[in-house]
């Protein structure tokens, strides 16, 4: 063992890196990474006292026990755990140095948890502090805490002294330290547990600050973006980001009008959106000047939101500061991820844009990937999922989880955030239930991080009407539009049909069978038009797709492109001229979409659907939700299953979308329950809850006058939405408790939300192409040879083309699916090698399950 005590062994040549090294290197980085304007519950500054936390996190490695174990990995006992001593050492060091009481506490929670995820304050500072000698296994931690003092002072004494009594500027020792963890009275253990049992985490005592556990949050995952990058080897460059040039975002948005004829429908719309930017940017410059850093932007859809979101965002940030645009899909994601690298010319790789959800290999690169590539992907991807490029372009899930109950690694994230601007793409799409929680995260973001709000959307209550701050999802926010109704009076592109089904909403017996709705479907329709159905339910959507197939001649693009699969994937001019010269007079071309065919081969579809269309050539596409926000295709038709107003709206916004003919029509029906089941598919997944609201898109309905069966654009778009807003009001949405355990710091508890469920899931590799099994052999391969890095880049690979399969029940069809295919090698991934031909694949719907549930949805 070395003279001086080290945190890491030597490798690849390098020396052992020193403790004091590794400490004062952390606390370098994690100053570079809080923003320097943040403070403390006590009003000091957040960099300081990160500092201060970052030079002891890892102080317990002095001991004996922990050096032996870094140098020859002998001994793996309790005693090498080392961050609850860093814990009461931090806590210590910031009481002689005179932080506010609060502080102390929050430091020591996120000292202790530094390897591990934060838990619920109260009762964990409860378990590791309380000293009751007549128990010795409830206090096992606290006597092991107490034998590795004795083994520092014993065998490092001098170098403990030495770094107390620099790390208190004089005000504390290491004797006093020592002896205060030993003493049976008085004890530091017994300050912590009376210090948080003086706060009312939930009771009648003193409450602590509404800022503890934003503080908390924000020295845990500054520490732990210290801790690993340095350990990792990362320099500090590598998490500096590149500046998206608003300039080029603005000369590609000038170069979209093209050739289009002028006094147009499609000129006058071009026209338009340059109107809507010019306002929106006019906005910005009043924003600035306002009292609130939450900011609406609404616009009808096909109004180029996006872009222009994007543009307000980047004339918002400020220099050196990051832009996160967060939808609520994973399916949109890929479309404005393509518009972003083209309009930025850019891979997504690089520090300029990362693209992050749970389907994509996000990586930012470093350096020379050929000097160690397994090394080089992992330390990729750490960079990347910590969001330290440019622009990050995320779901919903992975904003508003990582900021409510994160993991360790996903709170690497959080220091990202600060003096970010954040866009919210449709965010009425957050389940309902999280309202309350939401508005208090926005807050955080807000006061904490200093972080700048856009929320987008083609369905908010219009500011200026009365009460609309208590119908909208954030109250007080600047709407960057200065007359929204002057867009929308514009807008009169489609026409919506009620259908009696939905008048008669009460009556379960007036529902569409599927029979009946691909007969109307087809009767309805021209030979030459495009026509999309929207389910709300795989299940739902599949029974409409064979209903369709069996009364008309088709041709299935899903089949064809069975045909150009290849081990490239497949090119989508080539599927498109594919369906073209197989279609024949009086077919038409025939697309189903749902989470059960693979994202690969889904982006492939949406891609030959869009194009099909913009030829005119005659289609019909079956969909879940995933169609329905942010996808920039355009249809003559398109039938809705009854559904809140605002997927009404949206759905209503993939028709006759820039204005290709005189007026689309919005058929809304409600269809009736697939075989074997009892509810309807609007039921199954909108009255889940115990709140129906598809009740209330029934009743807004009734109040707009939609008995005659037809409702225009303006009046639903505007109308509509406002009074079913009102109705949503009515009912105060949102889960108090969530809010409460984010007063009470119970981190555990909001570990536990999630956005999508907590359903179980099983995720299917489904291959089709000799190089997705080849892919499959060397994950196996890695498996099979211990090699967790080069399984883990392989997995990455692998994500286009794998299918996450819900499991409801144990006794399920899905269960029983699962159980029947092939797992990899002793992982949870299951494989189908060769799905053709088995009766767990179809290529017109992905992957097939018997007897499908009806609560089987897109979320």
């Amino acid at each position: 063992m070395v003279d001086a005590p080290i945190s890491h062994p030597a490798e690849d040549g390098d020396e052992a890196t020193l403790l004091l090294d590794h400490l004062n290197e952390v606390a370098k980085r994690v100053e570079s990474v809080v923003s320097a304007d943040a403070t403390t519950i006590g009003g000091d500054p957040l960099t300081e006292m990160t500092a201060i936390v970052a030079r002891c996190h890892d102080f317990g490695k002095a001991t004996t026990w922990f050096q032996e174990y870094v140098v020859d990995v002998r001994d793996t006992s309790k005693r090498t755990n080392h961050s609850l001593f860093g814990a009461y050492l931090g806590y210590y060091v910031l009481d002689r140095l005179g932080y506010d009481s609060e502080d102390c506490l929050a430091a020591f929670v996120a000292l202790a948890k530094h390897h591990g995820r934060l838990p619920d304050t109260e009762e964990y500072v409860e378990k590791v502090s309380r000293f009751d000698n007549t128990s010795e296994a409830s206090n096992e931690r606290q006597r092991i805490l107490v034998e590795q003092v004795a083994n520092v002072d014993d065998h490092r004494r001098e170098f403990a002294r030495s770094f107390v009594s620099d790390a208190t500027d004089g005000n504390g020792s290491w004797d006093e330290f020592a002896e205060e963890v030993d003493e049976e009275d008085d004890s530091l253990f017994e300050t912590v547990y009376e210090h948080v049992s003086m706060f009312g985490f939930g009771n009648d005592r003193s409450a602590p600050s509404d800022k503890f556990y934003e503080l908390l949050l924000q020295l845990w995952s500054g520490l732990i973006l210290a801790d690993k990058t340095v350990a990792a080897g990362i320099e500090d460059g590598n998490l500096d980001a590149s500046e998206p040039d608003a300039r080029t975002l603005s000369e590609y948005i000038a170069d979209l009008g093209g050739d289009t004829d002028e006094d147009s429908q499609e000129d006058a719309l071009d026209t338009l959106r340059d109107e809507a930017r010019d306002d929106v940017l006019n906005g910005v410059e009043q924003f600035r000047d306002s009292d609130t850093s939450i900011a609406t932007l609404t616009l009808p859809t096909g109004m180029g939101k996006t872009l222009t979101g994007l543009n307000a965002a980047l004339a918002l940030r400020s220099e050196n500061k990051r832009v996160v645009y967060a939808l609520p899909f994973t399916s949109v994601i890929d479309q404005v991820a393509d518009e972003l690298t083209d309009v930025f010319d850019t891979d997504a790789r690089d520090d300029l844009l990362t693209i992050h959800h749970h389907l994509a290999e996000t990586v930012t690169k470093l350096g020379d990937p050929d000097d160690d590539p397994d090394e080089h992907a992992r330390l990729a991807e750490m960079v990347a999922e910590s969001w330290r490029s440019g622009m990050t372009l995320t779901t919903f899930v992975q904003l508003f989880e990582s900021l409510v109950g994160p993991s360790n690694t996903q709170s690497m994230k959080l220091p990202a955030l600060y003096d970010s601007v954040i866009v919210l793409d449709e965010p009425q799409a957050l389940p309902m239930e999280w309202w309350k929680l939401v508005r208090r995260i926005t807050t955080i973001l807000t006061e904490e991080y200093d972080a700048t709000i856009i929320a987008m959307t083609a369905t908010q209550p219009a500011a200026n009407d009365e009460d609309a701050a208590s119908q909208a999802l954030f109250d007080d926010a600047f709407e960057l539009v200065n007359d929204v109704d002057r867009y929308f009076d514009h807008f009169e592109r489609v026409e919506y049909d009620i259908h009696d089904s939905v008048l008669a909403f009460d009556d379960t017996d007036a529902t569409v069978d599927y029979e009946t709705a691909g007969r109307t479907i087809l009767n309805e329709t021209g030979e030459t038009e495009s026509v999309l159905a929207i389910c709300n339910t795989i299940d739902s959507a599949t029974k409409l797709t064979d209903a369709i197939e069996e009364r008309e001649a088709v041709v299935d693009v899903g089949r064809c492109l069975e045909l150009e699969l290849d081990d490239d994937g497949a090119d989508v001019d080539a599927l498109v001229k594919r369906v073209e010269a197989t279609l024949g007079s009086n077919e038409r071309a025939l697309v189903h979409l749902s989470t059960r065919l693979r994202p690969h081969d889904r982006l492939v579809l949406i891609e030959a659907t869009k194009r099909l269309t913009e030829r005119d050539v005659p289609l019909v596409a079956v969909s879940t939700q995933l169609i329905e926000a942010g996808v920039d295709i355009s249809f003559d038709r398109v039938y809705r299953d009854i559904a809140p107003i605002d997927s009404v709206v949206q759905a209503a916004g993939r028709c006759n979308r820039s204005f290709e003919r005189d007026r689309g029509i919005v058929t809304l029906w409600w269809l009736a329950p697939p075989a074997g089941t009892t509810k309807t598919p609007a039921q199954a997944v909108y009255d889940s809850e115990g709140v129906s609201t598809i009740s209330l898109t029934s009743r807004t309905l009734d109040a707009i006058g939609a008995n005659d069966g037809t409702v225009a654009e303006r009046t639903m778009t505007r109308e509509a939405v406002q009074h079913y807003y009102g109705l949503v009001a009515g009912r105060n949405p949102g889960s108090p408790q969530y809010v409460e355990w984010v007063d009470e710091a119970k981190a555990d508890e909001l570990g536990t939300l999630s956005l999508i469920g907590q359903r179980e899931s099983v995720d299917v590799i489904v291959c089709r192409t000799d190089a997705d099994r080849e892919l499959v052999d060397a994950m196996e391969s890695a498996v099979r040879e211990f090699d967790y890095d080069a399984f883990g880049n392989r997995r990455d690979e692998a994500k286009d083309i794998t299918v996450s399969l819900p499991i409801y029940s144990q006794d399920s069809s899905e269960a029983e699916t699962a159980r029947h295919l092939e797992p990899l090698g002793d992982t949870d991934l299951r494989v189908l090698r060769r799905p053709q031909g088995t009766s767990y694949f179809d290529t017109t719907k992905g992957l097939a399950v018997d007897e499908p549930s009806v609560d089987d949805r897109f979320l």
